[in-house]
Formats: C-alpha cells, structure tokens, sequence
C-alpha cells in the first residue's frame, strides 16, 4: 500500500489521473478521529472533495490495530445510506456520496460537506448548545435506523462482517474494562451479548457521535462510517448519549444547557424510530451510554477534557447504571456531579 499525506496528495491524485495535468491542487488535513488520514482536496475549476485512507495502527497511546479494508465497510454504508435516504428529501444530502476508490491503496473518495460545516464536537466544547442540532441528530439517526431496517446489504456482504466492529468497539470499549472493574464483567458480557446477537437488526453507524456530525446551513452531515454494520441500533443511541453525557459532566456544574441537547435528541429519536423498533431499545440504549462513557476514561480511547474527579463521577455514574442501582438519566449524572465535585 502506497500511504498518502496531505504533502503527496497532489503527486498522487495526478499519478493516478484523478487530476488533469497542469491543475492546480490544494490539500489539507482533516479531522478528529484516529484511524485514518483524511484530506480535503481543492482542484482549480472542480468541486472539492475528500480523500480517505486507512492506517492499521491508528494514533492512540496504546497500541491499537484494525483491518485496512474497513475503508471498504464505509464505501458499502455509504451506497446504502445514499440509497435509502434519497426516499426522504431533507435528509439525501446528509451523507457523502462516494466518487472514486483506490482499491490498491485502501483509498477512497467523497464528496465534500458544505464549506460552512463545521464539527459539532468543536462547538460544544466551546460552549455553543443549539437544540436544533440536538433535534436534528435525533431525526437523522432515527430515519437511518428505520429505512434501513430490510435492506438486502444488511444480510450479505461487509456490512454483515462484525471483525472490525469488534476491533474498534467491542474490545476497546467493552472488554478492555473486564480486568479492570471485574464487578461489572457480567454486564458488559451481557451487552457484548446483545451486541453478537442483536434482539433487533438494522443499519448501525457505530461511531455516531459529535466528532462526526457536520453542521451546517442545510442542515446536518453525518461521516465516518468504518465501524458502520448490521447489528442493534441500541448501540447507536447509546454512544451517542455517552458523548452528550461527558459533555454535560465536563460543563458541570452549568449543566443545565447540555441536558437539554439530550432531551431533544432522545425526543426527536423517539418519535421517528421508537414506534417502529421498540421502546425496550432505550433501556438497552442507556446501558451502552454508561459502558462507552466508562470506556472513555478507563478504556484504549480516553477523552482529555475531564479530570480526575469528573472521571470518578463516569466511574460512578456507570456501576449505578450497570448494576442497576440508579434510574438512567442526564438527571443522574448531574446529581452524582454535584455530590462529588
């Protein structure tokens, strides 16, 4: 595999004649995550557009390795989310479209966000709570949870493969907690369970969360889609209820404004995709919330914005939670702030 770098990109893109000769070129790098050099390409005269490519070992201080074909996994997501999407006119623009691949490479490319995006993620931590991405969210994975519950890619194919899922969620997030809270290995072998085995089966993104949502003046964009399979849409809600809960602890005690984001998230969810996959999903749901809020400060992948009290308050919040000895709510980890803090 030839690795591409926002410093070779042009060299590249010519090589391969993705680029006319005598274009000029710009590239930067993009992104939050971990697992993957992602850049955004401006040729003179043409749309921009995004370059992804895989890395085995991703940027984490302990060591952590996944399949570079997982690149493959996200194109597949996308062909399918463009699909089902396209029956719902607000929200066929809230994913990329695939333009090309490299398969030599583990390379691909999308289509870009609008240039007015910007990373959700950065907006909270800067303080900025606006409800109606909050609300938004909630539509947008409710609707991908529902319209793709059927399709034939969830029942053959790479979205049906749960390795990568495994190497990047399951382990990191799940059993990498076993050794160190050995009183909470039955109920984290339990949603590893539910997870294998899924009560429920559609469209699972696995890593929808503020990082990978785009805000913009249309509306929002959703990206990332490696980890994306068939599987319990339980643990899509969940995750993304961990990262609105470590954002409300890290506001703590000014909670009040990140409560609120959870609450129209889980309104808007509700009311598109509950009547449809079950309300026994929710409780599910919070269970994966104390788990991968846990993980993020015990686990491989650890958050940098909570201190060390903060972090006792996820510990806490999470054996209540999993041991089922508090009532699951952004109510719950406010109270156990202000006890602790």
């Amino acid at each position: 595999m030839r690795e591409v770098t926002p410093e070779s990109a042009a060299e590249y893109l010519r090589e391969r004649g993705r680029v006319a000769p005598g274009r000029e070129v710009r590239v930067q790098a993009l992104g939050w995550g971990v697992s993957n050099v992602v850049m955004r390409v401006d040729v003179a005269g043409e749309a921009p557009f995004v370059l992804k490519q895989a890395r085995e070992r991703l940027r984490t201080e302990a060591y952590w390795v996944s399949r570079l074909d997982r690149v493959w996994t996200e194109s597949a997501a996308l062909g399918l989310l463009g699909e089902v999407l396209s029956r719902t006119d607000h929200l066929a623009a809230s994913v990329p479209r695939v333009l090309f691949t490299e398969p030599d490479d583990f390379l691909f490319a999308m289509t870009c966000a609008p240039d007015d995006a910007r990373v959700w993620k950065a907006l909270l931590l800067a303080g900025e709570t606006d409800p109606a991405c909050a609300q938004a969210a909630g539509r947008l994975l409710g609707s991908i949870h529902v319209l793709a519950q059927g399709h034939a890619a969830l029942s053959q194919g790479r979205l049906t493969d749960l390795e990568v899922f495994g190497q990047l969620r399951i382990d990191p997030f799940y059993r990498a907690l076993m050794p160190l809270h050995p009183e909470l290995a039955a109920p984290l072998q339990e949603l590893i369970d539910s997870l294998q085995n899924p009560p429920i089966r559609t469209f699972v993104h696995a890593d929808f969360s503020p990082k990978n949502l785009l805000v913009h003046a249309h509306g929002l964009t959703v990206v990332d889609f490696e980890t994306a399979h068939a599987g319990d849409p339980a643990y899509d809600v969940g995750f993304f209820l961990s990262h609105l809960l470590l954002k409300t602890l890290r506001a703590a005690p000014a909670v009040e404004a990140y409560q609120e984001l959870g609450v129209h998230f889980l309104d808007r969810y509700h009311e598109q995709a509950i009547p449809a996959l079950g309300a026994d999903l929710l409780p599910r749901a919070w269970r994966h919330a104390a788990a991968c809020a846990l993980a993020r400060v015990d686990g491989t992948s650890l958050v940098d914005y909570l201190d060390r009290s903060r972090q006792q308050v996820v510990r806490r919040f999470a054996y209540k939670v999993l041991q089922g000895k508090g009532e699951p709510s952004f109510d719950l980890m406010s109270t156990l702030a202000r006890e602790m803090l």
